[in-house]
């Protein structure tokens, strides 16, 4: 009797450790669910933050991934493409920086042979470029660029020129994108596009009132200063109200309109576009040299011929460098991103198609090599899913999946000698197209992103990451088709509050180890 009562001791003994270790066993399966769960417990949270707000017939795409282990977080509508406007700029600039290099520096040189120079171009976007000159230590205007590139001609001895040829071929001179809106190409952002570019494409004209008073046309100011061009003015001065003027321009970029009332000198330019960088460059550097006691013919004051220019190229093979005017890629990059720049992109879109085929930097070949580096980076899938039309997203044309953004900002949070360039491209609270936007977000991690606009859409995308640890998740939110203004003010409104979701599963998180990949 005594062994069957130990006997069976011994056997609730053995059933309450083996209760024990499946108590364990069970606790560990489900922590290990619920930390699967809340990975994907964000799709629900993103869901309810869409259900909160009226779309009428919007669209709206979110993709957050943990950038670490490539965990997909939320998904909704993911693998759709959207119409992404300026987040177009995120692959542009990515592909542009794999291809061209974290060194790259962009350089536009003067080139002395002979009685003839040459204004060899790049596709810098930022030459003169006003807003960097002004970042410049010692701070730059544009007739300090000037300036220095006629000193630089008058230096090297020059008091008579045969020829003054600017060559913009490293570009082709298909300086307008066939799907940008025809009736904004006046407008700075839709700025022409050339192997030579200066001054963003863009005149800054300041009116004023006229000196004789109320009734009068108004006077004004022009930088880059260009007597070639010709102003109507057709704005008069008034004696009550705020300055309400603008300007028009004929489809050959050459006769300008000056319209509306004027009260004050304006302290802010209006801004229009030019016709022909590599034209205007030609007709500007001839100006200034003429005006430094330099001859030049009026009749060989011209952009290079395409294909073969033996006059152009035999001063390049064989002639002197007086003069380089360098850009490094992450200032390109900055201004691209941060400002969002089209101008910026499309160059950077042609500079890598230039790169990798050693033709005329185009659309063509540039999208060509950017489905290239997304089937490498991101995958087939991705790439065949992708609609490349133009780099800057102006085009309505293009299309590309919210986890098509998340993937591609993992692959270059990935690359150690691309991610910290590329990331601080980024727009940041208080800065760039962001300086108005997450002011009472309260946000703990660090955001960097992308907005995009264009009629009808609304698009963010972007990094937040954690200062001490380093984790990033990656999202991107798309809204498309807006046709109220009540949806783009849920548009907006969504791109905080997907972030601030975010935000706190990452605050959460940052000091746990990274979920296995789950998608």
């Amino acid at each position: 009797m005594a062994s069957r009562v130990s006997d069976g001791m011994h056997a609730r003994k053995d059933a309450l450790m083996h209760c024990r270790s499946l108590t364990v066993a069970l606790t560990m399966l489900v922590a290990a669910t619920t930390a699967m769960g809340q990975a994907g417990d964000l799709t629900d949270g993103v869901r309810r933050l869409i259900s909160s707000h009226k779309w009428g017939e919007a669209k709206v795409g979110v993709s957050v991934v943990d950038v670490t282990s490539g965990t997909t977080l939320a998904s909704v509508r993911g693998d759709e493409p959207f119409v992404p406007a300026s987040n177009m700029k995120l692959l542009t600039s990515g592909a542009a920086l794999m291809i061209l290099g974290p060194d790259f520096v962009f350089k536009t040189k003067l080139v002395l042979k002979d009685g003839v120079l040459v204004v060899k171009g790049d596709g810098d976007p930022s030459l003169a470029d006003p807003e960097l000159l002004e970042k410049m230590e010692p701070r730059m205007t544009v007739a300090d660029m000037l300036a220095a590139l006629t000193t630089a001609t008058t230096q090297a001895g020059v008091t008579k020129l045969d020829a003054l040829i600017v060559d913009d071929r490293v570009f082709d001179r298909v300086l307008v994108h066939p799907r940008w809106p025809a009736d904004q190409l006046s407008r700075p952002y839709c700025a022409e596009v050339s192997g030579v570019n200066f001054h963003a494409n863009v005149l800054h004209v300041f009116p004023g009132p006229s000196p004789s008073g109320p009734g009068h046309p108004a006077v004004y100011s022009l930088q880059p200063p260009a007597p070639w061009l010709t102003m109507e003015v057709r704005s008069r001065t008034v004696a009550e109200g705020n300055n309400a003027a603008w300007i028009s321009r004929d489809e050959k970029g050459r006769t300008f309109t000056l319209r509306g009332d004027i009260r004050h000198k304006a302290l802010s330019p209006i801004e229009v576009t030019y016709h022909e960088p590599a034209g205007f460059v030609a007709n500007l550097l001839a100006t200034e040299l003429g005006k430094a006691g330099v001859d030049i013919p009026s009749s060989n004051v011209r952009i290079a011929k395409d294909g073969a220019d033996p006059e152009a190229d035999v001063a390049l093979t064989e002639g002197r460098v007086i003069a380089v005017v360098s850009t490094p890629i992450d200032e390109v990059l900055r201004r691209c991103n941060t400002d969002s720049m089209n101008l910026y992109a499309e160059a950077l879109m042609k500079r890598m198609g230039h790169a990798v085929t050693h033709e005329p930097g185009s659309w063509t070949n540039g999208s060509t090599v950017l489905r290239m580096i997304l089937t490498e980076k991101v995958g087939p899938g991705a790439a065949a899913s992708t609609i490349i039309s133009d780099g800057s997203g102006m085009s309505r044309d293009n299309g590309v999946c919210p986890s098509t953004f998340t993937r591609w900002l993992c692959s270059m949070a990935a690359d150690p000698k691309l991610a910290d360039i590329y990331a601080d491209s980024l727009a940041e609270v208080g800065t760039g197209t962001l300086r108005k936007r997450f002011r009472d977000a309260k946000l703990r991690n660090h955001l960097q992103a992308k907005s995009g606009y264009i009629s009808g859409v609304r698009t963010l995308s972007g990094y937040l990451t954690d200062a001490a640890s380093g984790r990033k998740v990656a999202f991107s939110v798309m809204v498309n088709n807006i046709k109220v203004d009540s949806a783009h003010t849920a548009a907006l409104e969504l791109h905080e509050e997907v972030v601030q979701l975010a935000d706190k599963w990452l605050t959460q998180r940052a000091g746990t180890p990274p979920l296995k990949s789950g998608g």
